[in-house]
């Protein structure tokens, strides 16, 4: 007998052991689960991640199930609204799996398990939105429409939850709109009513601005009296005060040297103005010209 050589069968006990571990051993990783099945039947979930040891096919196998989130998206769908109006309505869902063995029972094939999900969210879809009026889709209250949309999500989410939970084990974290609008049919519709309500926007804008405007003058008009007003009482107050200095200071000049008195305070005022270079035009009409062009006369000097 042909003796074989001492490193092939090295090489070959190697490989015999490679396989054997293979098949008796398997991974879990920390975001997964795997279901353990003997002779095709469920018997065990295994979360904890790690190398784990099982008894080689066919006698067992598993199957692994990312549990970590995911997110599905449904086809944009026509519905009808409580009010009997067409809108068009995309959702998603964000769902993980969260009973592997129920899973497995139930829809072993992930694929075959989104398109279950996708009727169930189809058909709150249509529920949900069957119970609200066109209204809280188009509106010019973005606040509102947001709430209301909110609001859907919220129902589609409480109506579909559920029973996919204890139908599937699928947990399903939240339903949402993604995308929303409307049939060629109903654009110009709602162009126009958008038009409309912007135009009564406008008016009561307008009208509202008038309004202010016709305020803020009646307001300024009555400051501006009472300024003028007081401006006046307190010009004639002043003009008085001087009026009865004036007197006082006459009384105390002798009537013959009245005039040359005022000649010389018109000659101060002149000198006040003129300390400075300074260009002066006067009126020839103007009392102060006089005294430019007249000098005083000998009554006013003291002459006889």
């Amino acid at each position: 007998m042909k003796r074989i050589p001492v490193p092939t069968a090295i090489t070959a006990i190697v490989l015999v052991l490679i396989l054997v571990i293979y098949s008796i051993t398997y991974q879990v990783r920390f975001s997964e689960s795997v279901v353990k099945v003997r002779f095709g039947k469920p018997k065990e979930v295994i979360s904890e991640a790690g190398l784990k040891l099982k008894w080689p096919a066919p006698i067992e196998t598993v199957r692994h199930y990312d549990t970590r989130l995911r997110v599905l998206s449904t086809a944009e769908t026509e519905i009808k609204t409580r009010d009997s109006q067409n809108v068009i309505v995309g959702c998603f869902a964000v769902w993980r799996i969260k009973d592997p063995l129920l899973f497995y029972k139930r829809v072993p094939v992930e694929r075959t398990a989104e398109d279950k999900l996708r009727d169930r969210i189809n058909e709150s879809r249509a529920k949900v939105i069957g119970q609200h009026n066109w209204s809280d889709f188009v509106n010019l209250d973005s606040k509102l429409v947001n709430e209301r949309y909110a609001q859907m999500e919220e129902e589609m989410l409480a109506d579909c939850k559920p029973g996919i939970l204890n139908d599937y084990g699928v947990e399903v974290h939240r339903v949402g709109v993604w995308r929303v609008s409307l049939p060629e049919e109903a654009t110009a519709s709602v162009q126009k009513s958008m038009q409309q309500e912007r135009n009564r926007m406008a008016a009561r804008y307008r009208e509202e601005g008038e309004s202010l405007k016709e305020a803020i003058i009646a307001r300024a008009n009555s400051q501006s009296k009472q300024i003028l007003a007081f401006a006046e009482r307190k010009a004639k107050e002043v003009e008085a005060a001087g009026v009865k200095a004036s007197q006082r200071i006459f009384e105390q000049i002798a009537t013959e040297d009245t005039e040359f008195f005022i000649w010389l305070r018109w000659l101060e005022a002149l000198e006040v103005s003129l300390k400075t270079k300074t260009t002066i035009f006067i009126d020839s009409s103007n009392e102060i010209f006089k005294h430019f062009s007249e000098p005083p006369s000998e009554s006013m000097l003291g002459g006889d």
